[in-house]
């Protein structure tokens, strides 16, 4: 019987493309069932991915006991209660980004995931992605000296006339928030994992170009308890795509660019060394082969909900 047997509970673009194919693609890894009110589409989405089963009602997927973890993969609005239901039920939790709506939000979760005896993780896959691993591995060895600034910059344009896009990202009450909350967030946990704990925060996010409810600009800067400094940008209105990662340090400086590209250099005074690693088949493998061994081991995950909870109160910082 596999380590971790899951349910799907929301069946759109993020559970197809990224999270859904490593529930069942990952050593010990199972996916059982999955559920969306649309019974069409969610018997579709079952026989594609090989579940056994589906629901149109959420209770009946976490009343089905061959399931011990759900991953909830619907809109930012619904994690928290979500996140309770599926707590209660005593499954472990595997939570799309952002967390929650609010900082509040995200405690209560944390607080009946740790009531339930059970796990919750969030889906901000970046921070394992085997580009990162490395960059994070070199800098613990002391590759580019002692760390003192990060640098992010990511940037795009969202036309919300677009007909393909999906609308919600650019609603407050569905989303959250914009830019920050859907892509900053990943990069402030990126941040997170690659830096350590933050100490300050000062930015903004602003809606700067486009006719939206929501921003579409956000710049901030972080200091860490280590002393160091990180700078970041990340946009909805700019018209050219960007997505950089770059740590520097005393004796040089490492650059993702792209991230999910799986390019690395290692830059000295004197030369350049590409260290470049393969990326997963799914973005969210990384996620789940971590999920399994924290099961089996008992060694701690890397995408805690009280880490989730802190990238959270960082883009309410920033936000204020």
């Amino acid at each position: 019987m596999a380590t971790l047997r899951w349910g799907i509970l929301g069946c759109g673009d993020v559970a197809e493309y990224k999270g859904g194919p490593p529930l069942y693609s990952v050593d010990d890894s199972e996916l059982i069932a999955v559920m969306r009110r649309d019974g069409t589409k969610a018997e579709t989405f079952a026989e594609r991915h090989g579940a056994k089963r589906f629901y149109t009602d959420i209770d009946d997927l976490l009343a089905d006991d061959d399931l011990n973890a759900i991953y909830i993969a619907t809109h930012p609005y619904l994690h928290c209660e979500q996140t309770l239901r599926v707590a209660a039920a005593g499954k472990h939790v595997l939570c799309e980004k952002p967390m929650a709506m609010t900082v509040e939000e995200c405690q209560r979760m944390v607080d009946a995931c740790h009531d339930a005896g059970v796990t919750l993780m969030l889906a901000y896959y970046r921070n394992f992605y085997p580009n990162i691993v490395k960059m994070k591995a070199l800098m613990d060895e002391g590759a580019i000296g002692d760390v003192v600034l990060a640098r992010i910059n990511h940037t795009g344009f969202y036309d919300p006339n677009r007909h393909d896009l999906h609308k919600w990202r650019v609603d407050p009450k569905i989303s959250g928030g914009g830019v920050l909350m859907d892509l900053g967030s990943h990069r402030i946990s990126l941040l997170q994992y690659l830096m350590g704990a933050v100490e300050s925060v000062q930015g903004y996010a602003e809606t700067v170009h486009l006719d939206i409810a929501v921003d579409d600009s956000t710049a901030f800067t972080l200091r860490f308890q280590s002393g160091a400094h990180a700078v970041a940008n990340v946009n909805w209105n700019v018209g050219v795509s960007i997505d950089d990662v770059e740590v520097y340090g005393t004796e040089g400086a490492l650059r993702c660019s792209p991230l999910n590209s799986g390019n690395l250099t290692l830059e000295k005074s004197d030369e350049q060394i590409a260290m470049n690693q393969t990326p997963f088949p799914y973005t969210h493998t990384g996620l789940v082969e971590d999920f399994v061994n924290h099961l089996k081991t008992g060694e701690p995950i890397r995408c805690t909900g009280e880490s989730g909870l802190e990238t959270n109160a960082i883009i309410a910082q920033i936000i204020k």
